[in-house]
């Protein structure tokens, strides 16, 4: 009885671990679209996740509503769809030329790029390159990112209602 309870226990695990809404920008990505965040903008260039996009007068920048955009609009932790041919340069930071910008005005992109401007608002960290964003069941959002200034992976939780990066604290056990 007891090994029944324990195989069903961990079926419901497996089973509800891949269930939740979250925005993967996974460093794998290599089609035409690439959806991430905007975290650093050095003359025509813009690092979206672990990509540097290169634009030029014929990239085309627009919202999801149409709305054509310049330059100046690029906001720092906008989340952004880029449309690209979709050749990335093996390098970390990743390089490609970007064809079109098309920054996301939804609700849920518009919380996002919240949680992602707490992140880089904090004096504790400086260079950003997200890898995955995920609102956890608590309405927390769960963030992880390289910081490039200390070479270490980071993992964050924001509360976005209240303005705070929670960083957990992690102990080991020998």
């Amino acid at each position: 009885m007891k090994k029944c309870l324990i195989v069903l226990i961990l079926g419901f695990c497996i089973l509800f671990s891949g269930c939740g809404p979250s925005t993967s920008v996974n460093s794998s990505q290599a089609s035409a679209d690439f959806i991430g965040f905007v975290t650093q903008l050095e003359n025509d260039q813009v690092l979206i996740n672990d990509v540097w996009f290169s634009f030029d007068n014929q990239t085309v920048m627009v919202t999801d509503k149409e709305k054509e955009l310049d330059k100046e609009d690029i906001e720092m932790g906008k989340k952004v769809n880029v449309r690209f041919d979709g050749e990335l340069q093996e390098s970390y930071p990743r390089r490609a030329a970007a064809d079109q910008f098309i920054f996301m005005t939804d609700q849920k992109s518009k919380v996002e790029t919240n949680a992602v401007q707490l992140v880089m608002r904090d004096p504790r960290f400086s260079q950003v390159v997200i890898q995955s964003i995920e609102k956890n069941p608590t309405g927390l959002y769960s963030l992880r990112f390289k910081d490039l200034s200390i070479d270490k992976e980071v993992h964050v939780i924001v509360n976005v209602e209240n303005e705070r990066v929670i960083v957990p604290i992690h102990t080991s056990v020998k």
